[in-house]
């Protein structure tokens, strides 16, 4: 069994590793890794994909990935999407699309949004009640997965594919007004992070080069709060999952 997770401040991986360690012989694999090893064939008879929700999809990553993957026609398929509160069919849809067959199973995991380019991040406190309050229905599905149980997966081009095409194909620059402050100490962990390399050190600072996809996990998981994007973000809190260490995400 293979896990395929894209995850940027570790909601996504958190859910992935509670699914693993209920399966023997499960292993983990990082989408823009196996991107950047060239991995582009799955022929595991069970196989999931866990991934946070951008604009009602897939990150743009994984919908990169999806476009090349090759899975084996008879796997068990599953996939879970994890948004800060909203549905996830758009990117169940998609995953239908680019694999050119339904997948099996599915759920949502509705956290808290963690967007800080357009709004704040949660308190810690709201944080981990969200985590909570999902930790047992991630065991419901889980008992679903075991039993191998079937869903109707059937789901249609909707508003959100409209949504999603808008941020993926029309809303360049997406790092437009990403800049970072004195307080950088040249870490390189936003260029370590970043699941595209867009971003590359130059005198001991980032700079972003206009291949962004927008997960913001630079600037959530800068140690120094050092990025930015505008003045906007100044203020607010950033987040990271709190049972994910950073070098989890790298």
């Amino acid at each position: 069994m293979k896990i395929l997770y894209n995850t940027s401040t570790g909601n996504s991986l958190y859910v992935a590793k509670k699914i693993k360690n209920a399966f023997e012989n499960c292993e983990l694999i990082s989408i823009p890794k196996a991107i950047k090893n060239n991995n582009f064939e799955v022929e595991d008879e069970m196989i999931g994909f866990i991934y946070p929700i951008h604009y009602a999809g897939v990150p743009i990553v994984m919908y990169d990935f999806l476009s090349k993957v090759k899975v084996n026609s008879d796997a068990y398929i599953f996939a879970i999407g994890v948004s800060g509160g909203g549905g996830a069919n758009t990117s169940f849809y998609q995953i239908n699309k680019l694999l050119g067959r339904n997948i099996n199973n599915y759920f949502t995991v509705k956290y808290i949004s963690n967007y800080i380019k357009m709004s704040k991040n949660p308190t810690e406190k709201r944080v981990n009640n969200a985590i909570e309050k999902y930790d047992g229905k991630i065991e419901e599905f889980i008992q679903s997965l075991l039993k191998k149980e079937e869903k109707d997966a059937s789901f249609k081009y909707g508003i959100g594919c409209v949504e999603y095409k808008i941020f993926k194909d029309v809303l360049k620059n997406k790092d437009k007004n990403f800049n970072v402050n004195e307080d950088c100490i040249g870490c390189n962990m936003c260029e370590k992070i970043c699941p595209v390399n867009n971003i590359t050190i130059e005198n001991n600072k980032p700079k972003w080069n206009g291949k962004c996809v927008d997960c913001m996990a630079c600037i959530n998981i800068c140690a120094k709060k050092a990025i930015n994007i505008g003045r906007s973000t100044i203020k607010r809190k950033r987040y990271k999952n709190p049972y994910i260490e950073a070098n989890e995400l790298l």
